[in-house]
């Protein structure tokens, strides 16, 4: 098992002093797909925004319409200087500019990672952001793993340590088999189960799963956490935190937009603000 096509999807509002965000996104890909020997294919999205079709703001339309094409304009030059890059790096890529109304984009953005080993997206943790509603989108339809990097994240994509969270699910046991490839080659995986479920009849024993692991892993251990106030991620985040882990591995979960817009509670704490890099399946 192996990864050779990452896609990789920067959310671009057009503002070249605001890139950072997308830059350290870039680099994390770049790092992952030199160690597998990786194709990029990487998609700067713009989010178009919408004129008004009342005639008499034909003004407020032309305004609009510059600014748009003005966002493309930027995500071009961004687009070049992502290329220039990631060539000079000998990674093989490719790289495209996308504008559309946010549905679109984030259909695009989907389908883009189907065609990919794994994406590799922006975290957000803005409840009503665009960036976020696309990163969902391509977590629960690409068919694929997603990888969301914390913003700014400084350390390689090399796994020295791991995390896998187990509750016992089906999303769980895909997740696992989705990070094969990378907690395969990590110094240490730590399978972590924690109390506080509401689902009293769910098996989390960690020491089930362990002998799968440890027929691809170097070094395996179970351990045993308990989440103060059933506050499952932060209990997560915070011993990934402390335990200074290069990736933490987890299923999603979605509920409807009624309960929590559509992420569940543990999803959406490590999806916004990850500790670490967080490789997620469903």
């Amino acid at each position: 098992m192996s990864i050779k096509t990452i896609f990789v999807g920067p959310f671009f509002n057009g503002d070249m002093n605001e890139r950072a965000p997308a830059d350290s996104l870039v680099d994390y890909a770049i790092d992952m797909a030199s160690n597998f020997g990786a194709h990029l294919s990487i998609c700067v999205g713009v989010p178009r925004m919408a004129a008004p079709s009342i005639s008499f703001l034909g003004e407020a339309r032309g305004l609009i319409a510059k600014a748009n094409h003005d966002r493309r304009d930027h995500a071009q030059t961004y687009a070049q200087d992502v290329l220039a890059r990631v060539r000079s790096t000998g990674v093989p890529a490719d790289v495209s500019v996308e504008q559309d109304d946010y549905l679109s984009l984030a259909r695009r953005f989907a389908f883009g990672a189907r065609l990919a080993d794994l994406a590799i997206m922006q975290p957000c943790d803005d409840l009503v952001s665009l960036l976020q509603g696309v990163t969902e989108e391509v977590l629960f339809n690409s068919g694929g793993p997603v990888i969301a990097p914390p913003v700014g994240w400084s350390r390689r994509a090399q796994v020295a340590k791991a995390v896998v969270a187990w509750d016992g699910s089906a999303r769980a046991a895909r997740a696992i088999g989705d990070a094969i490839p990378l907690l395969a080659r990590a110094d240490s995986v730590e399978i972590v189960t924690i109390d506080g479920d509401s689902d009293a009849g769910k098996r989390v024993d960690g020491a089930e799963i362990a002998p799968r692991l440890a027929r691809h892993c170097k070094h395996v251990r179970v351990t045993h956490l308990s989440a103060s106030d059933g506050d499952i991620g932060g209990a997560l985040a915070t011993h990934a935190e402390l335990t200074r882990a290069d990736l933490v591995v987890m299923g999603a979960y979605a509920h409807s937009r009624m309960r929590q817009m559509v992420l569940g509670g543990v999803t959406r704490r490590m999806l916004g603000a990850p500790p670490a890099p967080v490789l997620m399946s469903y």
